[in-house]
């Protein structure tokens, strides 16, 4: 063996981890936008829809706020305003998670929408209906 080979030998590990790496982040990378959106967007779904099913039109934020506290969120986010409260399902390649918009005036609700992450003004097919009298202006 020469010392050229020996020079060559750990640029070519180097090079071999590197490939390894950017093939794992690849691969995470799909799994994330595919796989992991896909897999937990039913149970997501599952949650969202048992918040809107509590959501009553007339209701207040503040008995929303309860009912929602003693179920199960695992799977989404919330945000809470004064005169809204929106709830998110977990990021999916096409922006097609549901988010669950419940939006209120003087303290009371007034429309309970699921739309995607795309546009407010889509509604997803499984979805329930609106309800409430909801405009596209938020």
């Amino acid at each position: 063996m020469t010392s050229s080979d020996k020079s060559s030998q750990p640029r070519e590990k180097i090079f071999t981890l590197g490939n390894t790496i950017v093939m794992l982040l690849f691969l995470g990378v799909i799994y994330f936008l595919f796989f992991h959106g896909f897999v937990f967007a039913n149970a997501a779904n599952s949650q969202l829809l048992a918040i809107y099913e509590v959501a009553e039109v007339g209701g207040t934020l503040h008995e929303l706020d309860e009912k929602v506290a003693s179920l199960p969120q695992t799977w989404i986010t919330a945000s809470s305003h004064e005169d809204s409260r929106i709830f998110s399902a977990p990021l999916q390649f096409g922006a097609s998670e549901w988010i669950l918009s419940i939006k209120a005036e003087e303290g009371l609700i007034t429309c309970v929408r699921i739309h995607t992450a795309d546009s407010i003004r889509f509604h997803p097919e499984a979805a329930p209906p609106d309800k409430g009298e909801c405009s596209f202006e938020w």
